[in-house]
């Protein structure tokens, strides 16, 4: 019994000595444990500061890209809208400068107008003269012919008054000025002067053969025609003329009823 005793002391005495040994065995472990911890440590704070620069590095970078698109996008909407402003202002030239020239136009052709219907004026104070005189003579022949015919040699006098009434006319219409828009008219009525002159000298060659049944009357009756209807020709071309350019009150006193 004794000896359990001792033994049992000896167990006790020997415990104390193996706590003692294994508690320093643990604590050289963490001794030797603890540079490698602190490392970990450091390592996952390196990583986390490391993660949170490049997260606030990336978004510095995106706002940089915003603000520069941003900055692209003003620029290009500026310049659109100069692009667009210049194009406007392009398009309010031509249409400025095609109404100037529209109205530069319409002035010359009032301006143009003006000038031609003075023309028209100063021509036909010129010409009623000239027309007035011819027409009467041809009446006073014609009240003539009515009156105081007795013989054939008569009717040859007035046929050939009646040519030397037409060629002076003719003569003195060449000596006034014609206006531009008076043109076919004068083309008009010298065609008639002509083929009047025509007429009356075929009437004066008839009358004057010997043996009336070999002319051809029908030259005459032709002619006459053909006269006729340049005399209207003519008389519409100035009625025409007249009216365009306002003149009308004129054509009471120019325009023949002539048969």
């Amino acid at each position: 019994m004794n000896e359990d005793l001792e033994k049992n002391n000896i167990d006790n005495e020997l415990q104390p000595d193996m706590k003692s040994a294994a508690s320093d065995d643990n604590s050289k472990k963490s001794e030797n444990n603890l540079p490698g911890a602190i490392n970990e440590y450091n390592n996952i704070i390196k990583k986390r500061i490391q993660s949170k620069n490049f997260y606030r590095n990336l978004f510095a970078l995106i706002v940089c890209i915003v603000i520069l698109l941003a900055v692209f996008l003003n620029v290009y909407l500026v310049e659109t809208e100069k692009y667009e402003q210049n194009l406007l202002k392009i398009e309010q030239e031509n249409i400025a400068r095609q109404k100037q020239e529209e109205l530069d136009k319409i002035k010359l052709m009032i301006a143009q107008k003006n000038k031609e219907s003075s023309d028209l004026v100063i021509f036909n104070d010129k010409y009623l003269s000239i027309r007035s005189e011819f027409y009467n003579s041809i009446e006073a022949i014609s009240v003539k012919a009515e009156d105081k015919l007795n013989s054939l040699a008569d009717i040859i006098k007035i046929t050939e008054n009646r040519i030397k009434i037409a060629k002076e006319y003719k003569g003195k219409l060449d000596t006034i000025a014609i206006p531009s828009p008076l043109t076919n008219f004068y083309k008009y009525e010298l065609e008639f002067l002509d083929s009047d002159i025509m007429l009356w000298e075929l009437a004066n060659a008839y009358y004057a053969l010997n043996d009336l049944s070999k002319f051809d009357t029908n030259k005459v009756y032709e002619e006459s025609i053909k006269s006729h209807e340049l005399f209207i020709k003519a008389q519409e071309e100035l009625k025409n003329i007249y009216t365009k350019y306002e003149l009308d009150y004129f054509l009471k006193d120019i325009i023949i009823n002539y048969q």
